[in-house]
Order: structure tokens, then C-alpha cells, then sequence
């Protein structure tokens, strides 16, 4: 799998030393079409022995897959708490290695500015747990083309709407971040997902452009 990226306060000069973010990226470019079907039919099974339906999209697929094989590479702590023993106690962030704290967001875009501030509190926060607190943070997303391969909600953010969001949040944001889209850019068409069908909010558009 390929990936856009964009780099926030120059995010890439802390993490290019790092090896956690050299295993990031091998694991992202290790995920192929098969693996993400191979995962979606995994997941499908499980739903379907509990009467539930499968996953509309393609999004929960990715999501395990990363976890499965980032925690397998050893020392990421999956879904770290920030706090403990206050009302925020429920609070964590996907993946943590390094002083690096990751966001994985398929979620609608609605939620795209709490990926971005989760993160800095992760960063700033004098009550932050001090051995998950970071430095700087990665958020993934969706790039267009995956997005549309998986038939992934219309509403779910990308990373065109999440660098946006980095623009006019900047004021805002002191920890650096890096943002990575997600592509499936010539990967065969899939057939497994059958999308939310709800009008039109799974349709891309001939442009590239989400239906609204």
C-alpha cells in the first residue's frame, strides 16, 4: 500500500531517526488488496457466528490489519490511556512507541479535529501519564482512492479534509504531526464490501470528488 503524507511542523526531522517510524512504514507498505479482503472475510466470519452482518466497508479491515502487525513487530502498547483515576480516564490513543502517539481515523469527518487534539494532549498535558506522553504524533487516514476501493461511508474524513483541518487548526497545534492517506492506486476492484447503501453517500463521484 502507497501513502500521501503531509508534514506539520516539521514532524518528519523528529521521526526519520526513529525506528518505530521505520516499522510504520514497513507495515503500511506491506498491506496489500489480499491481505485487507483476507482480513474483511476474517472479521465477516466472526460478525455472521454472532448474527451480526459484516462490516459495510472496508475500514474495519484496514484498522485490524495495522494493529495485528504493528503490536506483532513488539514494544507498540496498543490503546494507551493519557489519564488515570480522573473523569478522563477513558482517553487513549491507537498506538504508542518512541514518544510517537498514533491516530488511525476512519471515522466521519465530524471527528477529524479530536484525532488532531487528542494528540496534542497527549503532548502538553501536565496530567498526562508520563510514560505515554509523546513528542510528536502520526494520524492515518483514508487517502480517496481507498476510500472509494473499500466503499468506505461518504461521510468518512480523508486526508485532503484532515490537511485542511491541520491549516486552520495550526494556532493551535504545537506538537508535530505527520498525516498519512492511505491509497489503494491500482489495486483490482473488490467485491466484498457491499457499502452502506444509503442514497448516494458511498458513491464517489467519476472526479474523485465525494458525493455529498
Amino acid at each position: 500500500m502507497d501513502f500521501l503524507f503531509h508534514d506539520f511542523r516539521n514532524a518528519g526531522a523528529i521521526l526519520e531517526p526513529r525506528t518505530a517510524w521505520r516499522e510504520m512504514k514497513s507495515v503500511i507498505h506491506g498491506v496489500s488488496a489480499d491481505d485487507v479482503l483476507a482480513m474483511h472475510a476474517e472479521l465477516s466470519e466472526g460478525r455472521q457466528a454472532r448474527g451480526q452482518r459484516p462490516y459495510a466497508g472496508g475500514q474495519a479491515a484496514v484498522n485490524a490489519l495495522l494493529d495485528r502487525r504493528l503490536t506483532a513487530v513488539g514494544g507498540w502498547v496498543s490503546q494507551p490511556h493519557l489519564f488515570k483515576g480522573n473523569e478522563l480516564e477513558n482517553w487513549k490513543m491507537d498506538f504508542l512507541k518512541e514518544g510517537i502517539g498514533v491516530e488511525v481515523s476512519f471515522n466521519h469527518a465530524e471527528a477529524i479535529p479530536w484525532q488532531f487534539t487528542r494528540l496534542n494532549i497527549a503532548g502538553e498535558s501536565e496530567r498526562v501519564l508520563e510514560e505515554h506522553r509523546i513528542e510528536v504524533g502520526i494520524v492515518i487516514c483514508a487517502g480517496p482512492s481507498l476510500k472509494a476501493w473499500a466503499r468506505m461511508d461518504g461521510a468518512v474524513g480523508t486526508f485532503h479534509q484532515f490537511r485542511a483541518w491541520l491549516r486552520e487548526m495550526r494556532p493551535i497545534l504545537p506538537v508535530p504531526l505527520m498525516l498519512i492517506g492511505l491509497e489503494a492506486d491500482g489495486w483490482p476492484q473488490a467485491t466484498a464490501f457491499r457499502g452502506t447503501d444509503v442514497g448516494s453517500r458511498t458513491r464517489p463521484s467519476a472526479s474523485g470528488v465525494d458525493l455529498p
